[in-house]
């Protein structure tokens, strides 16, 4: 089986290749590097012709300050490649059995009330929102005969080598990882390998389709994910980091307070019904496997 990854050359991307090629899989990019398929059209349905399942992880990183430059390459780069590749879909002789586009949980209203669902849940308003919205939308848009599309929206990818995980556990083995802010504000994570889990159930189950939740179904607040932190790496001390100093701090490292403030509580609902079993389903073994990795 032949997999394609759209803008897969980072951090979540290189495992997913690492890991469906240890299952046999062929596994190509599309990227801008010229050792892999580019971002043109006659490339992309070359390329799609010869492809079972399509993945879609394209777009600049939110992990910046949200400048009006920024905020167009954001929304820019996720919708102008879903089209992209939905264009070139629709030209495709044999098309892919499979399209799985990358969401996020931004997609929801940044409240801790209650654990949001797919079916149960109320829209968010913001920036990062809007553009989630769109993206979907863009996605959706693409009704492709033959080809079953799932939006995955995925939570904060908990893993070695790159994303929030490893500044979490070198700021706690410091000292420095007590709660952010208040530390009520809702956490919402996934570990890498029940990320990937999640896909390979999605190759395996034809009926499951639509926005899926890809996060685990107990999320935590800031305060009792730092606790586990702290007592995985054998911490007794973890300073607290007021909301006024990680505001002025999120300036000097160039992102946005917004994304460790704001509170984020959604659960996999439709995972769970159809039968789908998470390996690290809190938060507690996810942090303990990761440690003992390095």
């Amino acid at each position: 089986m032949k997999i394609l990854i759209a803008g897969g050359t980072g951090f979540i991307g290189t495992y997913l290749s690492k890991q469906f090629k240890n299952k046999g899989f062929d596994v190509h990019f599309v990227s801008r590097s010229k050792a892999h398929v580019q971002w043109n059209e006659a490339e992309l349905i070359n390329e799609l012709d010869k492809t079972n399942v399509l993945i879609n992880l394209a777009g600049k990183t939110i992990n910046c300050r949200h400048t009006p430059e920024n905020k167009k390459l954001i929304y820019n780069s996720r919708i102008d490649t879903t089209n992209m590749l939905g264009e070139a879909l629709l030209k495709c002789k044999s098309k892919p059995e499979l399209w799985i586009n990358a969401s996020a949980s931004a997609f929801y209203k940044s409240e801790n009330a209650h654990c949001q669902t797919e079916t149960n849940f109320k829209e968010g308003d913001d920036f990062l929102a809007k553009t989630v919205q769109d993206w979907e939308k863009a996605f959706f848009d693409y009704t492709v005969s033959g080809v079953r599309q799932v939006a995955l929206r995925t939570s904060v990818v908990l893993g070695n080598g790159g994303g929030a995980f490893e500044p979490l556990r070198m700021l706690t083995k410091y000292g420095l990882g007590g709660k952010a802010g208040s530390g009520k504000q809702y956490f919402s994570w996934i570990h890498i390998e029940d990320y990937f889990r999640i896909i390979e159930f999605a190759i395996q189950h034809t009926n499951l389709q639509g926005a899926v939740n890809a996060t685990s179904p107990e999320p935590v607040n800031n305060a009792e994910f730092m606790k586990s932190l702290r007592q995985s790496l054998g911490c007794k001390i973890g300073l607290p980091a007021p909301e006024f100093a990680i505001r002025i701090g999120a300036r000097f490292i160039n992102t946005e307070a917004g994304l460790l403030l704001n509170p984020v509580r959604y659960c996999p609902e439709l995972l769970l019904n159809s039968g789908f079993e998470f390996k690290y389903p809190n938060c507690k073994s996810a942090i303990e496997d990761l440690i003992k990795r390095y």
